[in-house]
């Protein structure tokens, strides 16, 4: 019989980086009364995989000194974001990921934003394993160009056999002569928000769970730790749902868990949750915090206590601006300073100089070239916003999904329409010159090509309202408002209030010099990006094509940069394209 012993391992942790190797500027609302009202707003630096680095190090340090095991994950979704990801993909997250010492990583959705392909790519480049032990490569083609079923460092799910039992492959960590197991969770609805190839597939995460706990107890081994990419709720569910689970490191939601209204920001429970004898932990998002989870085993594999802390990682100078350049009087800069130092999730932080060597040499400079290349001015303020609200739709949403038109047509199709999800537009954009960087960094970081495809008018109908009905949770659980559908060439009525079917009305798309309505059995040509196109988030009617949608092998933000280029400005648009009839009912939430 194996004879177990208490484990003590200090686990760092973070998630949801999307590619902020760069520190991003935030705004901190500090309880420090002033002429200008009881608060004070401070711009402070925040974050960056060179701060985190330094963090890393610190906590590390600080771990063995106090007689600790260390470990440090992440728990997905590092692709996508930034205009870095936009240039190199996942090459320069794999680098900068190996720099940073992460040990091991939980498979996010939008790894999977472009198939397969490109996490097997990343993978031959990193130095730690891929968890995801609900993954099923079993029925993987072997004659793709990379594979990912042979390769070592991912740790995926293992179908039955005839000499044994299903279950996920895990990953080990000696502490002092005590195993701990850790294994990954990502989001078994993965072909309904991302595109991954469709001969693997996504196990049920409790069966999963259950499957590959029951295996690391058949193997003596009692102490387990899962990295999720499910979502902070799902999260506390599954903690309830599924036994002899230690800790759940998560992802996905960019839950900024713990207290921090004193940085003028919200409360999410307390850091290091506790359900059902499990503890819950998540970290934020964009490189900008670090979770420090101090994880103490029982010989018996249960949580003896759980604690540690939630860290903003700062830098040492603040001003009134997000542009660093309005400073504050020298006086209210040092009492800012001090406040900020005294609290006990606020970590300042060096730049780790090894990191900044590694993006000065390989990385910044292509970077900084976008950063310069003026493509048009913006002509007044572009506002973003998923669902109409009571200021409008979002106004730059119909100008995005004009450049997908824009694109189709250049390249000699004969488009109709184009389709787009709101979620796929990540920012508002300021008046004044708008470069590179910014559509490709912060507008459209999604690196998502677009397809061209040939459909009926009923299932364009379907679609729309089948988006709408996602997006509002109209009859169906959605998966969030970005999917309210944004349009070019096309206009309607969405009525939330008819019957499901006839919710959309007055559907017509403008042809030969006026606007005509859609007919139901015509067959219409459309361009929208690669994740609409394949019926992701309610578009799924989209997938009754009569054409298969063709890859255009031009990104969003490739689309979007040649058609404003060809605008002398950009401003909103005047005409009203989604007339969106919210519920007014009685028993309308």
């Amino acid at each position: 019989m194996i004879q177990h012993k208490a484990a003590k391992i200090t686990i760092a942790h973070i998630n949801d980086t999307h590619s902020h190797f760069e520190p991003s500027a935030i705004q901190l609302h500090l309880p420090m009364p002033t002429e200008l009202g009881e608060t004070l707003p401070v711009y402070a630096s925040c974050g960056g995989f060179s701060r985190v680095s330094s963090a890393v190090k610190d906590v590390k340090k600080q771990a063995y000194v106090n007689g600790r095991d260390f470990m440090f994950v992440h728990a997905g979704d590092c692709f996508q974001g930034t205009l870095y990801f936009s240039l190199y993909k996942g090459v320069a997250n794999a680098k900068l990921l190996n720099a940073i010492g992460v040990e091991a990583m939980a498979l996010g959705n939008h790894e999977l934003d472009m198939g397969n392909q490109p996490v097997a790519d990343f993978l031959d480049d990193t130095h730690f394993p891929l968890l995801a032990a609900n993954w099923d490569l079993s029925q993987e083609d072997q004659s793709k160009v990379n594979p990912l079923r042979s390769k070592n460092n991912v740790y995926a799910y293992q179908a039955a056999t005839i000499d044994k039992p299903a279950f996920g492959r895990y990953m080990l960590k000696d502490v002092d002569g005590e195993k701990i197991a850790f294994f990954g969770l990502a989001i078994e609805n993965m072909e309904g928000i991302a595109n991954p190839d469709p001969d693997t597939s996504f196990v049920n995460v409790v069966t999963a769970a259950k499957q590959t706990i029951e295996e690391i107890h058949r193997n003596g081994i009692n102490k387990i730790v899962i990295l999720s990419h499910l979502g902070y709720e799902r999260d506390l569910q599954l903690a309830q749902e599924v036994e002899g689970i230690g800790a759940i490191i998560g992802g996905h939601t960019h839950t900024m868990q713990g207290d921090f209204s004193n940085l003028g920001y919200g409360v999410t429970d307390k850091y290091a949750h506790m359900v059902h004898g499990t503890c819950v932990v998540q970290a934020g998002c964009n490189a900008m915090s670090l979770g420090q989870l101090e994880l103490d085993f029982n010989p018996d594999g249960t949580v003896a206590s759980a604690g540690g802390k939630h860290e903003i990682l700062l830098g040492r100078q603040f001003t009134l601006d997000a542009t660093r350049t309005e400073h504050l009087e020298q006086a209210l800069h040092d009492q800012v300073k001090a406040y900020l130092q005294s609290q006990p999730n606020v970590r300042f932080c060096v730049k780790d100089p090894e990191v900044e060597n590694l993006l000065n040499s390989e990385y910044r400079p292509a970077v900084r070239q976008l950063q310069t290349q003026h493509i048009t001015t913006v002509a007044e303020p572009l506002r973003h916003t998923r669902i109409p609200d009571a200021k409008g739709p979002s106004q730059i949403a119909p100008l995005v999904v004009d450049s997908f038109r824009w694109q189709g047509l250049q390249m000699g199709y004969d488009v109709d329409f184009a389709i787009h999800n709101a979620g796929g537009v990540r920012s508002s954009l300021n008046p004044g010159p708008l470069t590179a960087a910014d559509i490709a960094g912060r507008l459209l970081p999604f690196a998502i090509g677009l397809m061209v495809y040939k459909v009926k008018g009923k299932y364009i109908r379907a679609a729309l309202e089948g988006a709408i009905d996602n997006a509002i949770d109209n009859g169906v659980e959605g998966t969030g408002s970005g999917s309210f559908p944004y349009i070019s060439n096309l206009r309607f009525t969405y009525r939330c209030c008819s019957a499901k079917g006839e919710r959309v009305e007055e559907l017509e798309t403008y042809k030969a010099g006026c606007w005509q309505l859609i007919e139901d059995e015509a067959i219409y040509t459309s361009v929208s990006s690669g994740y609409t196109a394949t019926g992701k988030e309610g578009y799924d009617a989209l997938l009754n094509y009569e054409m298969e949608p063709i890859a255009l092998n031009v990104t969003m933000a490739e689309a979007f940069e040649g058609y404003a280029a060809s605008l002398a400005e950009l401003s909103a648009p005047q005409e009203v394209r989604v007339n969106y009839i919210p519920c007014q009912c009685p028993d309308a939430a």
